[in-house]
């Protein structure tokens, strides 16, 4: 069952420094995986705009999978091709901290939300231990 949790913007920033350790693997993962043209990327944002101008920031913590295509121009164009890995023969990529976790920002409102009360636990027990 799904946990939604009211956080402050600070959540984000410890967010943040979860996530750095895991962003120095892909890093690494990627030159092995962009090799065969693909691109993996540990967190997808999307922004929303509503009428009254406010803007919505929706953040997707997971594995996303793109296509690297190139055009005879030289110009890169990013397919995103889906969550599981598109090539068996690549090698497994590293562990997401913080996979499954969608968090949405809309002015100083945070809104976390977690796919489990597991995930919960295991996220905010790492955000404890940052203090």
């Amino acid at each position: 069952m799904k946990k939604k949790v009211k956080e402050s913007l600070d959540f984000l920033k410890k967010l943040n420094i979860v996530i750095a350790d895991y962003l120095q693997q892909i890093y690494e993962y990627n030159n092995t995986a962009r090799q065969k043209g693909y691109y993996l990327k540990p967190v997808h944002i999307a922004v929303r705009k509503e009428k009254d101008t406010v803007k919505t920031k929706y953040y997707y913590y997971g594995r996303y999978w793109y296509k690297i295509e190139r055009s005879e121009k030289g110009g890169v164009r990013w397919v995103y091709i889906g969550k599981e890995k598109p090539d068996p023969t690549l090698p497994d990529p590293p562990k997401h901290p913080l996979e499954g976790l969608v968090v949405k920002v809309r002015d100083s409102e945070v809104e976390a939300v977690f796919a489990s009360e597991e995930m919960y636990q295991e996220i905010m027990k790492r955000l404890e231990a940052l203090k």
